[in-house]
């Protein structure tokens, strides 16, 4: 076995992208270390490091090595020996080639000039030391924008699973890293880690491996038997049976995290009433900090908590007294200081709609956590996941210029559709049909015909919008490879069952999931799912988070909240609520019916607003950068 110092000396130089899996456990292994021995900051080094990946690298790279190595024709032409180009001149079928390769070299966009070289995406390869590693870190996080606030999870080392496959790495037990690379006190102060670990987080994980599997055993039915009464029944006794038991399982999680679920709470909308009142918390908190001699860690913690004081139970701000600090008297304090801070910012909110709306929290995943329902913990609260920090900043260097207030702002007009491709899903193809021909006509649309690779990488992807809706991701109609080659500029919706599940490819190997392809073309946002869903009441999300968020080709539809739900469900027919003789409005009559914000709409379904039943509202997240549609809402800022 390897000494600590010769394992280093052996690794020191070679980055994870080189090594792999066996770097990754390595440096959860080093981060381990380094937080139990009071090193937090080394820690939060080491932490970052074991989530960028060989996977990783190869998806941003591959694109990149295979252009480089492609020649122009102005190359070609070049190089030709005098024979060469002698017989070019007089042979049509070579000259047809050049010209087809100029048309495409024409053709082919632009790219925009803030893209950074590839060989520095990689901003921790040249970094040995921790605390050089940590100043780096932070020099990233600072150049993020300002709105946002980033956490980072992920799943300490096992060296019991070193070797395993991802279902028996998920069951196991460990404890989880939450970092904040960057909270409501950054750069004035650094990031700070907390560390959960307990029974019943062994417990949690254990259940959650199993979820999956759960579910899709009570929802595969005999198709023969589904119309038997006493089929039907059971299946809705399993059904029930399944959503009590996620519920008991996201209340259990909730638990656990409860003491610090308030770190997943986001900056407040920037406006003069937050700010001064922003001011004079923090003001507050510092003057009792320094009075008490607290730490930064504790500072950043009740300047968090005090920043949402109004959203706290009474509940909640004793555990957090309790978490801050063992002196009583300090406990009372915590408490009453938290208490008052609560009745300053409720009646503000009351006065000021825009001081109770947050910017959205970028939530650095680790592939072992990201089957977690982590935005469960603050359902009202905007979010958005990526991988890793390096995938986070490579998308914010690309996406700059149209990045405003911490949202990948752009007018949301041209857009693609590809609806049940497969043609064997009859009802919600349907269902969807007729959606899209109602409320998105001026969209090409894809009924129930397999797309061309062509037809994906030149129309889908170079839309402003491009949904796609069947089974799983869409990766069985292109390969994924191709995705990374491209650039896709679209926001992308995968309304599937596991469309962005993180899936292993076997024994001992970094994990993947569709949307990886698409962050390694630079594609800003990616909407997705976390498991299995039915098709139904995917359908009814799907539709009503499209039309909240787009504008429909004809401001005469009727608002989709109007029309008959179940006869729209049972028959894809688009007919009034009310059959009355007033008619419903239309959408010319309904200025505000829309949102511009894509997360603050994915927050309205984890809250159970669009379908109540857990199972049906929690498995849709966002990925990439927060996207905000200027076309149905400009930015209150």
């Amino acid at each position: 076995m390897l000494g600590t110092e010769a394992e280093e000396n052996m690794l020191r130089g070679i980055t994870s992208a080189d090594v792999g899996p066996e770097a990754k456990e390595y440096n959860l292994l080093r981060a381990d270390e380094e937080y139990r021995n009071g090193n937090v900051e080394h820690s939060i080094y080491y932490q970052v490091k074991a989530q960028f990946q060989s996977t990783d690298l190869r998806y941003i790279t591959e694109a990149e090595d295979l252009e480089n190595q492609r020649p122009s024709t102005e190359d070609l032409l070049r190089v030709a020996s005098d024979k060469e180009k002698k017989d070019y001149k007089s042979n049509r079928f070579l000259q047809n080639i050049i010209k087809y390769l100029q048309k495409k070299e024409r053709e082919k966009p632009e790219r925009p000039p803030c893209i950074e070289a590839i060989e520095h995406l990689d901003f921790l390869e040249d970094v040995d030391d921790p605390v050089a590693g940590l100043a780096r870190i932070n020099d990233i996080c600072n150049g993020l924008p300002t709105e946002w606030c980033v956490l980072h999870l992920c799943k300490s080392f096992n060296p019991a699973t070193t070797y395993s496959v991802f279902n028996e790495i998920s069951a196991a037990d460990g404890a989880i890293y939450l970092s904040l690379l960057r909270h409501c006190r950054s750069p004035e102060l650094g990031p700070i880690c907390l560390r959960f670990s307990n029974s019943g987080l062994a417990e949690i994980f254990k259940q959650y491996s199993t979820l999956v599997e759960r579910f899709r055993r009570v929802v595969t039915v005999d198709p023969l038997n589904i119309k038997s009464k006493e089929v039907k029944q059971k299946y809705w006794e399993e059904l029930n049976s399944f959503d009590a038991f996620l519920k008991k399982l996201l209340s259990d999680f909730r638990d656990i995290m409860a003491p610090y679920a308030f770190v997943f709470l986001g900056q407040r909308y920037d406006c003069s009433a937050v700010a001064s009142q922003t001011k004079a918390v923090f003001s507050r908190v510092d003057e009792f900090c320094v009075d008490r001699q607290w730490s930064n860690h504790q500072r950043i913690l009740l300047s968090q908590a005090s920043l949402h004081a109004n959203r706290l139970t009474s509940t909640n701000m004793k555990h957090i007294a309790y978490e801050m600090t063992s002196n009583e008297n300090e406990i009372h304090m915590v408490y009453d200081m938290l208490r008052l801070f609560a009745s300053e910012w409720q009646p503000l909110e009351d006065r000021q709609v825009q001081v109770a709306k947050g910017f959205p929290t970028i939530l650095v995943v680790d592939e072992r956590l990201d089957h977690l329902h982590w935005e469960q913990l603050a359902t009202a609260q905007e979010f958005s996941r990526v991988k890793s920090l390096h995938c986070l900043w490579r998308l914010y260097q690309y996406h700059k210029e149209s990045i405003r207030h911490g949202y990948f702002a752009r007018s949301i007009k041209r857009g693609m559709c590809v609806i049940n491709p497969g043609a064997d899903l009859p009802n919600s193809g349907r269902r969807l049909k007729s959606f899209f021909e109602y409320w998105l006509s001026h969209w090409q649309h894809l009924f129930e015909t397999v797309p061309t690779e062509e037809v994906m990488l030149r129309q889908a992807y170079l839309a402003d919008c491009f949904v796609y809706a069947g089974h799983g991701s869409g990766l069985q109609y292109i390969n994924g490879r191709a995705i990374c080659r491209a650039r896709v500029r679209s926001v992308v919706f995968l309304f599937g069952c596991d469309s962005t599940r993180m899936l292993g490819t076997g024994l001992y190997s970094a994990l993947y999931g569709a949307h990886d392809y698409y962050h390694g073309a630079l594609c800003p946002t990616i909407v997705g799912t976390l498991m299995p869903a039915l098709d139904g009441n995917m359908d009814n999300v799907s539709v009503t988070l499209l039309s909240l968020w787009l504008k429909p080709g004809n401001s005469q539809v009727m608002p989709w909240t109007q029309i008959h739900k179940m006869s729209w469900l049972k028959k894809g027919t688009i007919k009034a609520n009310s059959e009355g003789e007033v008619p419903p409005p239309s959408m010319a009559e309904k200025p505000n019916y829309h949102l511009g914000s894509l997360s603050s709409i994915l927050s309205l379904v984890q809250q159970g607003k669009v379908e109540p039943t857990v199972y049906n509202c929690c498995i849709y997240v966002c990925r990439g950068l927060p996207a905000w549609n200027l076309d149905v809402e400009q930015m209150p800022f």
